[in-house]
């Protein structure tokens, strides 16, 4: 077997095992269970996308730690500029298309995990937004494109990682939205993931795309507890 490989091999095993995580972990919550286990099941995913990771970086392809610095705090603008940019799409696509949603199923859907509960929803949506969106990042334009990018290059990894990164949100989506509104969403998502692959292309500092990925979660949970908390 050749170098190159090998290499590819040693590569695709980790894509191979942590793409799936979230799209098992969301499939599980939603046809099992919505309860505690579904919770701890959720729970233990997100430790694994944070382990499985750190162990293969450090002690398979043993490279050195790094913080991801910024090369310049200007950076920061463009992240935000690109957040706010997409955010405003969303909100544009929500104003249009957003009477499509059937509000009460929705509530229903996610009432076993408490999210119609204005407290828990604050919680909830504020972890999502500082805590998991940083954990994306880490997964999706850290750890899965520069794998993908060893493999096929910048841009081609730029647009599987993309398609990593829609993989579980469709998945989630399909039991929120009506098919032809997931598929709309989806396609939304994908465009989202591909132009924070580039800006981490652009600057490669996770904290470019994060402040981006920040402010559009902002925008997603402002409009999603409309929806959950409007009595």
């Amino acid at each position: 077997m050749s170098s190159g490989e090998t290499d590819i091999k040693i590569v695709l095993f980790p894509l191979l095992i942590i793409i799936p995580i979230p799209t098992i972990s969301i499939l599980f919550s939603m046809e099992i269970s919505q309860g505690w286990l579904g919770n701890s099941i959720f729970i233990l995913s997100k430790i694994a996308l944070i382990l499985i990771p750190l162990y293969w970086f450090f002690n398979i392809e043993k490279k050195s730690f790094s913080l991801s610095p910024l090369k310049n705090k200007f950076d920061l603008v463009v992240g935000a500029f690109f957040g706010v940019c997409m955010s405003f799409a969303i909100l544009i696509a929500w104003l249009i298309l957003g009477g499509n949603i059937n509000q009460t199923e929705l509530k229903d859907l996610v009432e076993g995990n408490g999210l119609t509960n204005p407290k828990i929803y604050l919680s909830v949506a504020i972890y999502w937004t500082f805590l998991n969106s940083f954990l994306e990042e880490f997964i999706f334009r850290w750890f899965i494109y520069e794998r993908f990018e060893i493999i096929s290059g910048s841009r081609n990894a730029a647009f599987f990682s993309a398609a990593a990164f829609t993989l579980h949100h469709s998945v989630a989506m399909s039991y929120m939205f009506p098919l032809s509104l997931n598929i709309f969403a989806s396609i939304g998502v994908f465009l989202g993931g591909l132009i924070w692959s580039f800006l981490f292309i652009r600057y490669r500092s996770i904290w470019v795309v994060y402040l981006s990925h920040i402010i559009v979660d902002i925008m997603v949970f402002s409009i999603a507890g409309l929806i959950l908390l409007n009595n």
